[in-house]
Parts: C-alpha cells; sequence; structure tokens
C-alpha cells in the first residue's frame, strides 16, 4: 500500500473534538473514565502491575521513572510475549525497564520468563502506556522509547487507532530527555514512512531511518519470523534535541 494511502487522516476539528479523538484512541478510554467505571484485572502474577486501578501500582511505577539513582529508564510499549524485554534486561542490566502492554496474557507470561531469567530491573504494566506516562514521566524522565512492530490498523476508521501520530510524537518528545531516543520498528514500509514523516514535522528530533533495521539490539519474535519467511524490516530513530 502507498504511503499517500495509508497515511491519509481526516481533517483536525476544533480543540473539543481533538480532545474527544484523542481519548477514543486510548485502550479503554482515558484513565478518569476508566477509574471512575471500570474495576482491576483478576492478575494472576503478582509481578504484574495494575497502574489504572491500584494506587499502590502507580506509585510502584512513578517511583521507577522518576528515579534519582542515575539508571536510564526505557520503555517499550507493547512488549507482546517479553522475547526482547527478556534478553534485553539481562544484556543491559544497568537499564531500569519499563514495559506496557495491554493484552493480560502477555503480561502474565512476560513476568514468567523475566523471573526465569533472573532479570530485576524491569516492571512490567496492564496497561495503555499513553496516559500513564503523561503522569509519571512529564518533563524529560526517559532515556528511550521502544515501539516495535505497532498495529498499522488500515482500516480509515481504524487510523485514529494508531500509535503513532502528532499528539504521541509530541508527547514522547516532553517524556524524554535531552540526548534520548524513540525507536520505532516496523515490517510495514508505510508505517515507517509514516514514523519518519511525522516525527520529521514536529522539528524537536534527529530523525534517521536506520540501515540496520534491528538497531543493534536483541531481535524480538516477529523479527525472527520476518527473517525466517525472508520479510524485510524497518526502523526508525528519533533522538530529542
Amino acid at each position: 500500500m502507498a504511503f499517500k494511502a495509508f497515511h491519509v487522516v481526516p481533517p483536525d476539528g476544533a480543540p473539543a473534538e481533538q480532545a474527544r479523538q484523542r481519548r477514543r484512541s486510548l485502550i479503554g478510554g482515558d484513565l478518569q473514565a476508566r477509574r471512575a467505571n471500570g474495576s482491576p484485572s483478576e492478575l494472576a502474577d503478582p509481578d504484574v502491575l495494575d497502574p489504572v486501578f491500584r494506587p499502590s501500582d502507580f506509585e510502584v511505577v512513578r517511583q521507577w521513572c522518576q528515579r534519582d539513582d542515575g539508571k536510564p529508564v526505557v520503555v517499550e510499549i507493547g512488549f507482546q510475549l517479553g522475547e526482547f524485554a527478556a534478553a534485553f534486561c539481562v544484556a543491559q542490566p544497568e537499564v531500569a525497564y519499563l514495559g506496557f502492554e495491554v493484552r493480560k496474557h502477555f503480561c502474565e507470561e512476560t513476568a514468567k520468563l523475566l523471573r526465569s531469567k533472573g532479570a530485576e530491573n524491569a516492571r512490567i504494566c496492564l496497561a495503555d502506556a499513553r496516559p500513564i506516562l503523561a503522569e509519571v514521566a512529564a518533563g524529560g524522565r526517559l532515556q528511550e522509547i521502544l515501539v516495535f512492530f505497532p498495529d498499522p490498523w488500515w482500516k480509515p476508521r481504524h487510523i485514529k487507532k494508531r500509535l503513532f501520530s502528532e499528539h504521541f510524537v509530541a508527547d514522547a518528545h516532553d517524556w524524554l530527555r535531552p540526548g534520548g531516543r524513540l525507536l520505532l520498528k516496523t515490517d510495514v514500509e508505510p508505517y515507517a514512512a509514516l514514523g519518519e514523516a511525522v516525527l520529521r514535522a514536529h522539528g524537536g528530533f534527529a530523525v534517521e531511518r536506520l540501515a540496520d533495521p534491528h538497531a543493534g539490539l536483541p531481535w524480538t519474535l516477529r523479527e525472527r519470523r520476518c527473517d525466517l519467511h525472508g520479510y524485510p524490516t524497518w526502523a526508525v530513530s528519533g533522538i530529542r534535541q
């Protein structure tokens, strides 16, 4: 699919309509609505945090991001089964990893995998990262934000659900420290073009489509599958200026 066709979005409306569209793009709705009308998930693993409904878990996440020990905080949005998370945390024990995933099963499986690898430098959350990070990472708390193989949301009526948007990139710029990186990997070339275009349009990032599609990092399960079947992948890096 051509980039133009993939990237078509409806024009922005009034500020109130823009705010409504942003709320609708969140998984489960915004925090205020979820906390007022929802209830905690029944989690079988005590190492899975629920910062939406459990104040004690939210405090853990806040302290993890607002740490004063100098450890760089790396956030992964959508870690799926956690293959990358486990390899990354073992290889870089000096990093404080924080993962977000909206599927309970993936969270519980990843918690088991991290324990089996002895990775103690990770915390994982059952939550949409965006509203949580808005409360705990504002003002430049993060060293890196990793977005690996996000859902392209192909249908026009689903475009609002795409993670990469001008609003997300603006938020990420606020959450990252100067010199911090927003890294996108995808096997959908139009999504790579979208990510690169949105990053460049913001103006606050040094943007590069990387020659190494793996960005020198452990491979995700998706990358292994793409490699097995001969499918290309792309990586786009944005360094906060």
